[in-house]
């Protein structure tokens, strides 16, 4: 329904656009031959915004079927439950995406990338075309728009991936939280249902109004005293070894299937994609540098003779407005290089996803061993060692894509 209501709106101002063109250049009003390039102008910025949000989506449609098959072969075997099917673990609460917030934020920069290029392209033209006739007055504002806008996002836009963090680290979190009551570990540790479900409710309680402090303060693997002294559940797994449960087998099929298994599918995925991302932005990159070089080259073998002053023809014009425009655009791809950061977060993700190759094959080896204590307690101690590996890759996570500002540049 959105994706229509985009397309709508693309074709609309577009149609739009080409009608007041078209009015312009048929009554030569100057008002009207003014504003066109104007108009163009905010016709680009909200188109990239439509634009990129539509190709995101239609992208993100063309991998789910890309990778049907993996994720079927992957998928848990029916035999196996599902963690809401335990007492009192409950599904993820209804709320905002992290990949919505994640998509307004990397549309803004992208819109941000694109501005300064399209700047330099505005005023080139009307250095090269039109001079200073109304048609030049109205490119020379819209440069001045586009110019207004960036500086304008830049300075109100502070700390842009802030809701785009604070949803992820939200939705691990309470992710991580449901697991840690499946397996009856950490804040859960040794408590009986009635117990555990108070305990529940006020650590939920406490997840979901926390602020960036608050939840990096979650995120610990301890328990903090009143006095400010910490204790690490991976100490009291061992200090009070848990008893082993009539369907502790049964957890640890789960945890294996819907934790481990899935995660690691997930960090497969999430880095081929960024692998294929900054493969394609590189290619860009390199292909726009090259296209500069020789039209710099070509532009300096233009302007070798002496004209005496005449009037470059039109190729050269053309010449001069791509040796203009190319390395803006350059910087462009550098910038939305630097945006989606997908070089470090796929080192990150396939990181990430060996650890947890290594749980995997650990705890498929408890799941030969006869049940009793030692293997619950091995159990709990490996869920531990999980959970830390994942918090860990959201911590790598946020440094990674956080920014105070958006960089924008000329």
């Amino acid at each position: 329904m959105v994706g229509a209501r985009r397309v709508r709106f693309a074709i609309g101002s577009t149609v739009v656009l080409a009608g007041w063109v078209v009015t312009a250049a048929l009554t030569q009003e100057p008002a009207l031959v003014v504003t066109a390039p104007v108009a163009g102008a905010l016709w680009v910025l909200l188109l990239l915004d439509s634009g990129y949000l539509l190709g995101r989506k239609w992208a993100h449609r063309r991998r789910r079927r890309a990778d049907q098959d993996r994720r079927t072969a992957w998928a848990p075997a029916p035999g196996v439950r599902p963690p809401i099917d335990y007492p009192n673990v409950l599904p993820r609460p209804a709320g905002e995406a992290p990949v919505d917030a994640q998509g307004r934020y990397r549309a803004t920069g992208i819109r941000l990338a694109v501005l300064p290029a399209l700047a330099v392209v505005f005023l080139t033209l009307q250095t090269l075309f039109f001079g200073h006739g109304p048609l030049g007055l109205g490119f020379v504002l819209a440069q001045c728009l586009l110019l207004v806008v960036m500086i304008w996002t830049v300075w109100t836009e502070q700390e842009p991936s802030r809701p785009w963090v604070t949803s992820r680290v939200r939705a691990e979190l309470f992710r991580r939280e449901m697991f840690l009551l499946l397996a009856g570990v950490g804040p859960y540790l040794g408590r009986s249902d009635q117990e555990a479900e108070t305990v529940r409710d006020t650590r939920l309680a406490v997840l979901a109004g926390a602020g960036p402090a608050g939840l990096d303060r979650f995120a610990l693997l301890v328990d903090r005293n009143a006095d400010g002294a910490e204790t690490h559940w991976q100490d009291e797994v061992w200090r009070r070894a848990p008893a082993a449960g009539a369907d502790t087998t049964e957890r640890v099929r789960t945890y294996l299937d819907h934790r481990i298994r899935r995660q690691s599918l997930f960090f497969e995925l999430a880095a081929e994609k960024c692998v294929r991302t900054e493969d394609a932005l590189g290619r860009v990159a390199k292909g726009a540098v090259l296209a500069t070089v020789a039209v710099a080259l070509a532009y300096a073998a233009l302007l070798v003779p002496d004209r005496g002053g005449r009037q470059l023809p039109l190729t050269a014009t053309v010449i001069a407005l791509l040796a203009a425009g190319l390395p803006p655009l350059c910087n462009t791809v550098l910038a939305v290089q630097n945006l989606f950061a997908s070089q470090r977060l796929a080192a990150s993700y396939q990181e990430t996803r060996q650890e947890l190759l290594g749980h995997e094959s650990t705890l498929r080896k408890l799941l030969a061993e006869p049940d009793g204590p030692d293997r619950t307690a091995s159990f709990l101690a490996l869920v531990l060692r999980v959970e830390a590996t994942l918090t860990e890759e959201v911590r790598r996570w946020r440094i990674i894509v956080a920014r105070p500002e958006y960089d924008a540049g000329l």
